[in-house]
């Protein structure tokens, strides 16, 4: 069963007949054709009247050439281009109304005519008319309208009477027409307003639409996105990720975090905070100070890259305690206010203990290596001078021992400053210096080498007075012209460049035309032990300690340490020093 669709188009029947028959045969102007039909079809009407014995046509002539105007209205609002005229042509049609209507009352009885009515409805047409031209129309119209008989016919007196019913009648013309015209202006300009407002409206309406169709796609996205970052938080069990509301609130616990800290999703999702994973006297130890750690403080915290701020001990759901490596990232609302936080937690506590333990036998093995070697350095030079005589041949077999003993030692120097380091009792003993003589003493220590290698080594040392350790500062600056003639081919060229800065610091650089260190290495140079796959593939000596001595030489001065390399090019590595360590 079908139902018809009906429109309500705000019409009512007789209306709607009208639109359905008669407005698509008025022309390309039906709006100028139709505001005539009402007065033409009065006029008809006024001469069906004349048909009546009761009705007298004095002047049949007259009333032929008011039907002949009226009718032609008609046909020149049909036939004629107004759409390519000034709006004001319109105005001629009810001027030629008020013409025929002069004409019918001098025709039908004159002063006495009773069609004189008929006199408004073009009244009304031209002062409905945009301006005030049409008020002045009628003005003139009017009281033509009603003078016609006495100018058109001799016979008729020009009385007291006649005037004054032509000054009247003028009068409520002009009133009829300034009323109109004012209502007409006042509809004019609401419909103004309305096709305005109609127009707002349809747009506000499209961009609701639009509006609505992104903000459904938006969220389509984020739905979407939210699915796939929900899928990788999933798929990663190495690490544990916990989402927070902005006071700490669980809210995303993935399987990861499950593995790590022992505790299913449902008992940690909305019952428990972050903080409850943690040790409460480590938290209240780095955050507090002795108040009541708060949250802001303990995620701080976690973010903080300083060294050893980033191990946080954690407990799991039996009690057991791990060490793990957290990093917080703070989630925001669109308007900057914070929302949450991602917390990412690494299970470090086997690597920290392996680096315990090796920091432990290095130190060991250093401290007994340390004191055999410096008692064979002691019997050495007691053999090379006793008063027994030796050989050129003993003297070049104690020679290579010594050699060999001296590099034996310094190797043991290194592992023991690189514990140092890493147990954080590394100092220096700062002194004014001057950091030409630091580097001319490296010069003249690797000149041999240099010369061995056939590598020359360049120097350029200008004065550059600082206050720092000499002798740390000489190492550092020993290992990198160590490094560089080790790392530069027969023929190459290695600088070593000195140079004040103009805050008072300290500019050295050792650059060489060497083999070069791969980009993607270039952050790991100073880790201790680390040695690039230029120098392996070479089978290039060394164990790796030296760059990461000179950096913590480096940093203890306060200076920085930058190095530039291209594979196949050359490596250049520069010491920034203040002119004096901190504090």
């Amino acid at each position: 069963m079908t139902r018809d669709l009906v429109v309500d188009d705000g019409l009512g029947t007789d209306q709607r007949w009208f639109a359905v028959h008669v407005v698509p045969h008025l022309g390309p102007d039906g709006d100028v054709v139709e505001r005539q039909l009402p007065f033409f079809f009065l006029f008809v009407v006024a001469l069906g009247f004349l048909t009546l014995p009761q009705v007298d046509a004095n002047h049949p002539a007259a009333v032929v050439w008011a039907s002949v105007i009226a009718g032609g209205t008609v046909v020149a609002a049909r036939l004629l281009p107004w759409g390519r005229w000034p709006d004001a042509a319109q105005d001629a049609l009810p001027v030629l109304q008020l013409v025929a209507v002069g004409l019918l009352r001098a025709g039908t009885g004159g002063t006495g005519s009773t069609f004189t009515s008929i006199l408004f409805l073009p009244v009304i047409a031209l002062a409905s008319r945009q301006g005030r031209r049409g008020v002045v129309i009628v003005a003139v119209g009017a009281a033509a309208v009603i003078l016609a008989p006495v100018l058109i016919d001799r016979d008729t007196t020009l009385t007291l009477a006649v005037v004054l019913r032509s000054v009247f009648l003028s009068l409520v013309s002009v009133v009829v027409a300034i009323t109109v015209h004012a209502i007409t202006e006042n509809l004019r300009m609401h419909a103004a307003t309305l096709a305005a407002l109609r127009e707002n409206e349809r747009v506000m309406v499209g961009r609701m639409r639009d509006d609505a169709l992104e903000l459904a796609r938006v969220a389509a996205n984020r739905k979407v996105v939210r699915d796939q970052l929900l899928s990788v938080i999933d798929s990663a069990t190495e690490q544990a990720i916990v989402a927070t509301d902005r006071d700490g609130l669980v809210e995303v616990f993935n399987a990861g975090a499950e593995r790590m800290l022992g505790h299913a999703e449902g008992e940690v999702v909305g019952r428990m905070n972050v903080k409850d994973f943690a040790l409460p006297e480590e938290v209240e130890a780095r955050t507090s100070g002795g108040r009541a750690p708060r949250l802001e403080d303990f995620l701080e915290q976690i973010s903080a890259r300083r060294g050893a701020l980033r191990d946080w001990t954690v407990v799991r759901r039996d009690g057991t305690r791990l060490t793990a490596r957290l990093a917080v990232t703070q989630r925001t609302d669109i308007d900057g206010s914070v929302s949450g936080y991602v917390v990412v937690a690494t299970d470090v506590t086997a690597e920290r203990e392996a680096e315990r333990l090796k920091d432990e036998f290095v130190s060991l093995v250093s401290h007994e290596l340390r004191t055999p070697l410096t008692s064979v350095l002691g019997y050495l030079e007691l053999l090379q001078d006793g008063t027994d005589p030796l050989s050129d041949e003993q003297r070049e077999y104690l020679a290579i021992i010594e050699r060999n003993a001296r590099r034996q030692l310094r190797l043991v120097g290194d592992l023991l400053l690189t514990a140092q380091v890493e147990a954080g009792t590394f100092a220096i003993s700062p002194a004014p210096i001057d950091l030409a003589d630091v580097a001319r003493a490296a010069a003249l220590a690797a000149g041999p080498n240099a010369e061995q290698a056939g590598v020359a080594l360049v120097l350029d040392a200008r004065p550059a007075p600082v206050v720092g350790d000499a002798g740390r500062l000489g190492q550092a600056v020993d290992n990198l012209v160590s490094n560089a003639l080790k790392f530069t081919e027969r023929g190459g060229t290695v600088h070593l460049r000195v140079a004040p800065r103009p805050d008072g610091g300290a500019h050295v650089a050792v650059a060489d035309t060497g083999i070069g260190i791969p980009p993607d290495e270039l952050a790991q140079l100073t880790d201790r032990f680390f040695r690039a796959t230029t120098a392996t593939r070479r089978a290039i000596p060394g164990v790796g300690l030296g760059l990461s001595i000179t950096k913590a030489v480096v940093d203890a001065h306060g200076g920085e340490l930058r190095i530039a390399s291209a594979v196949g090019e050359g490596t250049t590595f520069t010491l920034e020093l203040p002119p004096a360590p901190p504090g």
